[in-house]
């Protein structure tokens, strides 16, 4: 197609078995009040039924498509931001939801040119369950506007964990694609971080202090399969950051990010392991019912 016929944005999905709410999440980006955007879907050889449920949904902004074998995340990750048409971009995993107004937010702050040099938009995201019920409201780590990269780095260390979000949560330029390495799983639970911290190289984050998107935690997601390894990984991540110069991490940022590492760490594991225990009780009772 020609450049007049290029969508504003591109939603891209990596999808892995994720039948129990990858229509969900399609729905929600189909419902969008910003409607000038093609959608992605990229199924890493699904052995669930996710590929049909995806083929399902007749939507002329869709384009799906299917591994011939599994490739795994890292590769199917940057399969889906391989092939963009949109001016800014917008990956979302398979059992995520944006909520109605978050691509209209995300870009007009693109779009407002006191804005120019900004890399990255952000939102605040809510944490639901697998049925969709909300366990935390508003996960709120940085306040909402401006933040350079070392004013971020330097928090995302001092605090141990994520302040900028999920894939989900974030919305970028897709120019700066090919200025970047891709996503890299080489520390498979700061996968999104490097990525951000890649795109913060060319400008400032800007953070919307509004949830606009919902982080779903179950036992298919990424981030709860790897979640006894989160405190190893999310050290090597500080380490790494501290080691570069220009992300002006000191000492005392260090230290004080290990013992919150720590305590995050400590307070996610629990936190999963308590899900996964009342899902695996509730789960029981269907099946005694």
């Amino acid at each position: 197609m020609g450049f007049l016929n290029r969508p504003y944005v591109t939603v891209t999905i990596p999808m892995y078995n994720s039948a129990s709410f990858i229509g969900e999440t399609i729905q929600s980006i189909l419902s969008q009040t910003f409607t000038d955007f093609e959608l992605l879907i990229y199924d890493d050889h699904s052995t669930d039924g996710s590929y049909d449920i995806a083929a399902s949904l007749a939507d002329s902004r869709i384009k799906l498509f299917r591994n011939s074998e599994n490739i795994g995340p890292e590769a199917n990750w940057n399969q889906a931001i391989s092939q963009v048409r949109g001016k800014y971009v917008k990956l979302v995993c398979g059992d995520d939801i944006l909520f109605p107004h978050c691509l209209e937010k995300q870009v007009a702050v693109f779009d407002d040119p006191r804005n120019a040099g900004v890399s990255l938009v952000s939102s605040q995201r809510t944490i639901i369950d697998p049925s969709g019920k909300t366990l935390i409201k508003k996960v709120n780590f940085v306040d909402g506007g401006r933040m350079d990269k070392v004013e971020v780095i330097r928090k995302m260390v001092r605090m141990g964990t994520n302040i900028i979000g999920e894939p989900v949560c974030g919305l970028y330029p897709a120019e700066l694609i090919a200025k970047i390495s891709g996503y890299s799983a080489v520390v498979p639970y700061t996968i999104d971080l490097d990525f951000w911290i890649q795109m913060l190289r060319h400008g400032d984050l800007f953070v919307i202090d509004e949830s606009l998107c919902a982080f779903r935690i179950s036992d298919l997601s990424w981030s709860s399969r790897i979640g006894d390894l989160r405190y190893q990984q999310f050290m090597e991540f500080m380490e790494q950051a501290a080691a570069d110069e220009s992300h002006g991490v000191t000492d005392l940022d260090l230290f004080i990010g290990k013992i919150n590492c720590a305590v995050q760490s400590m307070t996610s594991l629990m936190g999963f392991k308590l899900f996964a225990s009342s899902a695996s009780e509730r789960k029981n009772m269907r099946n005694a019912s």
